[in-house]
């Protein structure tokens, strides 16, 4: 009954080379959903995947070392994101 309580078996943390192959995987989806907004900046569906695409990426990149300086430019595009789905509403 009261298993959800019960700790969950720990989870070996990833290695650095595959936090950052994570991190690039990550920044490469970035790039081509930002294309395709490019192409319709009022496609609802691609906005909506790009802002999931970035708040993944934010804890992505702030666990690899070699991504960690990208994350003030990933806030400034979320910024920019959310000021377009504001226009396009």
């Amino acid at each position: 009954m009261f298993g959800f309580l019960k700790k969950s078996p720990a989870v070996e943390p990833l290695s650095e080379q595959q936090q950052d192959h994570l991190a690039e995987l990550s920044r490469e989806k970035i790039t081509q959903l930002e294309q395709q907004l490019a192409m319709n900046p009022r496609d609802g569906e691609t906005q909506k995947q790009l802002m999931l695409e970035y708040n993944r990426a934010l804890s992505l990149f702030a666990k690899s070392r070699r991504y960690r300086n990208e994350i003030d430019a990933l806030f400034v595009k979320i910024d920019e994101l959310r000021n377009v789905v504001r226009q396009s509403i």
